[in-house]
């Protein structure tokens, strides 16, 4: 009988930096608000498992223990995708999404945060933010980066 031990491979490529085409993005993004959907990106032949965000945000007066959402919004058919709503209000549509957040510290310095291993659709998928960090973020400098890693099989 064979078995498996499954493992984290490591990285598989370089950051890339999530973009929009349009809509609402991290500039200048509202306390509560929520960004539009980001650019589209194409899992279906790379199949990356997991992924690390790297989260840059401008120096703002952030207020400690506030937090920055992450959501990945996947496409089950390869071309449509759920209702995803901004503003600022609590959006129940959204929730469902959610993968994680990171904690800004107090204070006015630029943030530079990272959440890990967050799980990723096979097929095509947007991501969605959320800033919770009671403040407006900057009107430059705030940038998110994604870097997939997968798990690799070995005999035993």
């Amino acid at each position: 009988m064979t078995t498996f031990t499954i493992k984290k491979s490591g990285y598989l490529a370089t950051a890339a930096a999530v973009t929009w085409a349009s809509g609402t993005t991290l500039t200048s993004l509202a306390s509560g608000g929520w960004t539009s959907l980001s650019d589209e990106i194409d899992n279906s032949t790379n199949k990356y498992m997991l992924a690390d965000i790297y989260i840059e945000l401008g120096s703002a007066a952030f207020t400690a223990g506030s937090t920055f959402e992450v959501y990945v919004i996947p496409t089950v058919d390869g071309t449509n995708y759920p209702t995803w709503t901004t503003g600022t209000a609590d959006e129940t549509e959204n929730f469902n999404h959610f993968v994680g957040s990171v904690n800004t510290s107090g204070g006015t310095a630029a943030q530079k945060m990272i959440l890990t291993n967050i799980p990723l659709p096979s097929g095509k998928y947007k991501f969605g933010f959320r800033n919770k960090g009671g403040v407006v973020l900057a009107a430059s400098a705030n940038t998110v980066y994604w870097r997939p890693q997968s798990v690799v099989s070995t005999d035993v």
